[in-house]
């Protein structure tokens, strides 16, 4: 009778251990088949982190998306303005001339400098610059308001503004030196068509100063100079000396004469 007993209890444990091994097979088979993760459920954590790293994923794509698109869309526009120029059709001269005028209007870097400084301090603070580099624009000297220095003391007129139709021709003695009519930012150094060796300063208040016919400059592109800051010296010839200057107001030369006291 007990022989039997036991027999039944051991055929109760084998099935319940059978039971278990079955339970935790089919747990293992499930966990192993979910690694798909299109048939993963919702709330297993691999689930989220796999979602996570698909929006990970997505984002460089979109970046690139972007950039080709930009890239794409900066060809075209070259493309067809370049196209545009290239056609003689009256119906594209209003567009022709229109971007003529946004590429040669200069930006007013001399303004936009001003503004930075006074505000935030000198960019370029840190290096080892010269000085009037690092004087913030506001406490460089300057005439008042609307009125401009003498650039050279003791000239003659040698050619008046109908006559030049941009500027003025002044007589000096032998090597004087050009002084600034107003501060601003050098925008010009170097040859130019009309001027040979000039400077050109671009005014804080708005308005260029162009000094032409010089036969040497002492300041660099990009300098800061207020009213009186020595430019260069005059064009020495037969014993005397020469230079130009012009000056242009809301994108017009006026004539220096109207606001430049010359003797």
């Amino acid at each position: 009778m007990d022989k039997k007993i036991d027999k039944i209890r051991r055929q109760v444990q084998n099935k319940r251990k059978k039971r278990e091994w079955i339970r935790e097979r089919d747990r293992s088979a499930s966990y192993e088949f979910y690694p798909h993760h299109s048939d993963a459920p919702y709330h297993e954590p691999e689930f989220y982190k796999w979602k996570d790293q698909e929006k990970t994923m997505e984002q460089p794509d979109k970046r690139s998306g972007t950039w080709v698109m930009q890239s794409l869309f900066a060809a075209i526009l070259f493309l067809l303005i370049g196209i545009l120029f290239q056609t003689s059709h009256p119906a594209f001269e209003g567009a022709r001339q229109f971007i003529v005028t946004s590429f040669e209007e200069e930006f007013p870097f001399a303004a936009a400098t001003a503004w930075y400084e006074e505000r935030f301090g000198s960019p370029l603070a840190f290096l080892p610059f010269e000085s009037d580099l690092n004087q913030p624009v506001s406490q460089q000297p300057d005439g008042t308001a609307g009125q401009y220095a003498v650039p050279v003391s003791g000239t003659t007129v040698a050619e008046s503004f109908s006559e030049n139709g941009k500027g003025i021709v002044l007589e000096t003695g032998e090597n004087e030196t050009i002084e600034a009519v107003k501060g601003g930012l050098v925008i010009h150094t170097g040859p130019h068509e009309e001027w040979d060796l000039a400077v050109a300063v671009q005014h804080y208040e708005g308005g260029e100063a162009w000094y032409g016919l010089m036969e040497t400059v002492e300041v660099k592109l990009y300098d800061h100079v207020s009213a009186g800051t020595v430019l260069g010296t005059v064009d020495t010839q037969e014993g005397g000396g020469r230079f130009s200057l012009a000056i242009k107001e809301n994108n017009q030369y006026i004539d220096p004469m109207d606001v430049i006291a010359v003797d």
